[in-house]
């Protein structure tokens, strides 16, 4: 890896054992291997942050070992901070899948499952499958792998059992695809105190999910799905002497739910898309009437237009539109095009991000960001050498900080991106191997940025 040897990855204890597992599966002469073994670098500097620098170095393998009816998947991240932080080390996958019985899949180690976003188990799925294999429907269970915080539940030193059991059915046709699932878990929710110190509690949890996807046509596509999730309110004593007293958690059943629906069409050299979404919420309960009237939940609508008028251009057009339970609007509206010439591609992005506050809550205000990307590059089959400049809206323009905010402001340091900024990038694709790097500085103000990347495919 491109990087200090002080902050180079080691694998920990833990990580060794799966790889060597996974690499010990693959003996079989007539089984497949695909391998994809990567290393990143990442350094900043921050200006006016405690220690002004930020980094973390990560080495990941992803292993698949398949034949015919069977299957072993190996995937894992070991992340170390370059500049003392605590390491993350976590295996997101380990597991066999068994389909030698007619009709039957057995899957036995640790996988992912339907629902929420990092929902993994460590157990045993079973999955049944009709002759024509339109129909897949199983259960599964086990102990939960990952808290919603990303702390890892069995392979530590303590493990801390939390129970997962589901059930998932699909269907799938030549025109349509549907899918629904229902999970049913626990999770350990870490609550700071007014002391510093901090409480966890166990609270039950449950994800409900469907989906449908169908072509229309021979050009057309539309795909919807709703998403029903556990939510957790939060109260914070304002009392001064209960001020160190524990947080309390309310669990609220299916208590936050999403929507959503997207079609696609191509005409010609036209490529439409529209979606729609909604997500209906509940913030944790405030005594201060103000606060109270700051809502999580919202609407939104967006459309995309791509236009390919000859083979050098490409042309692209997006507007998004969100609307919030308490009033507050965003939009977002942008344009780009890209020019080809062989190696040489020129290309442009220009947008704006408008915020507009309707409520008096303290911590909200109106803003607008102008927001462009206009890069050079140099492209072929085995290199690509860009440089350019780029301005960005940081993640939370609507958020006031302080009365008396900086302009120069960055309320997302560790990210790549800066309120404005100019890059160069060199990436290499040679045989298996490819990798890279990209520079960031800022335009006003201190702070570099760099990310160095290399991977192994096979």
């Amino acid at each position: 890896m491109p990087c200090d040897r002080r902050g180079a990855p080691r694998p920990g204890r833990g990580a060794v054992a799966p790889l060597a597992l996974a690499l010990a599966l693959a003996t079989p002469a007539r089984a497949e291997v695909q391998a994809l073994i990567a290393g990143d670098c990442y350094l900043a500097t921050i200006p006016g942050v405690a220690g002004g620098r930020a980094g973390a170095a990560a080495l990941s393998a992803h292993l698949e070992w398949s034949e015919p009816e069977q299957l072993g998947v190996l995937d894992w991240v070991n992340r170390e901070d370059l500049f003392g932080g605590p390491p993350r080390r976590e295996l997101h996958e380990l597991n066999y899948v068994e389909r030698r019985v007619p009709g039957v899949e057995l899957t036995l180690g640790r996988f992912r499952v339907p629902g929420g976003f990092w929902l993994i188990a460590d157990g045993v799925g079973v999955a049944w499958r009709s002759r024509s294999r339109s129909w897949v429907a199983g259960v599964f269970g086990g102990s939960r792998s990952f808290t919603n915080g990303r702390s890892e539940t069995m392979l530590t030193s303590s493990p801390t059992p939390l129970p997962l059991a589901g059930a998932s059915v699909t269907r799938r046709g030549q025109t349509l695809q549907a899918s629904a699932s229902f999970i049913a878990t626990s999770d350990l929710v870490v609550l700071y105190r007014g002391d510093g110190m901090t409480s966890t509690k166990r609270t039950p949890e449950q994800f409900l999910d469907a989906e449908l996807a169908a072509a229309v046509g021979e050009h057309g596509f539309v795909t919807a799905g709703l998403s029903l999730g556990s939510r957790y309110l939060v109260t914070f004593s304002t009392s001064r002497d209960q001020v160190t007293a524990p947080p309390e958690l309310q669990d609220v059943s299916f208590g936050a739910q999403s929507a959503y629906a997207l079609g696609e069409w191509r005409l010609g050299a036209w490529r439409l898309q529209g979606t729609a979404s909604a997500v209906r919420t509940k913030l944790g309960p405030t005594a201060d009437p103000l606060l109270a009237t700051i809502s999580g939940s919202y609407g939104e609508l967006g459309g995309r237009v791509r236009w390919h008028p000859s083979a050098p251009w490409r042309l692209e057009a997006r507007y998004r539109f969100r609307r919030w339970a308490d009033a507050r609007l965003a939009q977002r509206a942008e344009s780009a095009a890209t020019w080809r010439r062989g190696a040489l591609e020129l290309s442009g992005r220009l947008g704006v991000d408008a915020h507009r506050a309707a409520t008096d809550a303290p911590g909200l205000r109106s803003s607008t960001t102008l927001f462009y990307r206009a890069s050079a590059a140099r492209k072929t089959t085995r290199t690509e050498l860009a440089t350019g400049a780029a301005a960005v809206a940081s993640i939370g323009d609507e958020l006031a900080l302080s009365p008396g905010e900086d302009a120069r402001d960055q309320r997302a340091p560790f990210t790549l991106q800066a309120r404005s900024y100019a890059f160069a990038r060199a990436f290499l694709n040679w045989d298996a191997w490819f990798g890279g790097a990209e520079v960031e500085v800022n335009l006003r103000g201190d702070g570099v940025r760099a990310l160095f990347q290399v991977a192994w495919s096979r």
